[in-house]
């Protein structure tokens, strides 16, 4: 078995991919550690991609959300420790030796924070804060119950022991519940460091919220009663009150970036408004069929 698997999921990152890799293979690699990028992409991002030999490239065709990637790259993976992220955050030059000294560590799944790369569009800052709050990099190493796969490393066996949690895509959060329900550690560490570029367009980040809203809302609907669903349902108006207050108390708390976040609320609303939206549609429909997992696959080493 190698020590470690990197799974880098990449939807439309042409912006940021080569740099993103770039960092990630001048890194110190060595036989133990394997890169996979998993590609669902309308972009050039594969053909980037494809010109680093380090890394084996499997291409999907469009339409996958980074969960569904993500759980593709773990079909894969062979390492002791699964490193996850997305092509576009640019690791630090440390990120890869501080994902190794993890190897004999106690904890079962470890999580990073979050700088951004400036300058940068307000409403790519909006999509910052919103998502990274409460993982900026003023946050203090300690155990938490729950970490973003963005920047996250976790034990290999978690994805054997709770495998049907992630049948249809590696959604942390259920993951991350059910191992601190269990009894395992989640650590959240400065040390693990990635920066966020370019992400998306500001109506692609809207819709891929609303997906992954409807995602949660349908995977917690399975759990409720039909009496408490029903109270999920009329609450919903006040999911972007409690979202939005959450992620200003998290900023405040930090005092990072207060005139960025004050000038970015109105795409913070706007993208929460997605969110919001999509949990609600996931308390009332579920989600869609899922497609098949297994379409063919283009690969490149």
């Amino acid at each position: 078995m190698a020590e470690l698997s990197i799974i880098v999921a990449s939807i439309n990152t042409q912006r940021t991919i080569q740099e993103s890799l770039d960092a990630l293979v001048n890194q110190n690699l060595n036989d133990e550690i394997e890169i996979f990028v998993i590609d669902s992409s309308t972009d050039s991002s594969a053909e980037i991609a494809g010109r680093f030999e380090q890394i084996t490239l499997i291409q999907k065709e469009p339409g996958y959300l980074v969960p569904e990637l993500w759980k593709m790259g773990i079909d894969l993976a062979g390492g002791q420790l699964v490193a996850f992220t997305t092509a576009n955050f640019i690791p630090a030059s440390n990120w890869v030796s501080e994902l190794r000294t993890f190897l004999h560590s106690d904890h079962t799944a470890i999580g990073g924070v979050f700088e951004k790369l400036v300058p940068d569009a307000i409403s790519q800052w909006a999509i910052y804060f919103l998502r990274y709050s409460a993982y900026l990099p003023s946050a203090l190493s300690r155990p938490v119950s729950q970490v973003a796969s963005d920047n996250a490393v976790y034990q290999h066996w978690v994805f054997e022991k709770y495998g049907k949690l992630i049948e249809h895509g590696f959604w942390e959060h259920p993951v991350n519940r059910e191992l601190v329900a269990d009894g395992y550690s989640l650590l959240l560490t400065p040390e693990l460091k990635v920066s966020m570029g370019y992400f998306s367009l500001p109506t692609e980040f809207f819709l891929q919220r609303f997906l992954h809203g409807r995602a949660f809302g349908a995977e917690r609907a399975l759990r409720l009663s039909p009496a408490k669903r029903l109270i999920y349902i009329f609450v919903s108006p006040f999911i972007p009150v409690i979202l939005l207050t959450r992620v200003s108390l998290q900023v405040m708390k930090s005092k990072s970036q207060l005139v960025k976040f004050f000038f970015s609320m109105p795409w913070i609303l706007f993208y929460i408004s997605g969110w919001s939206l999509g949990e609600l549609s996931g308390y009332l429909f579920g989600v869609p069929d899922k497609k098949k997992m297994e379409p063919e696959d283009t690969f490149s080493a």
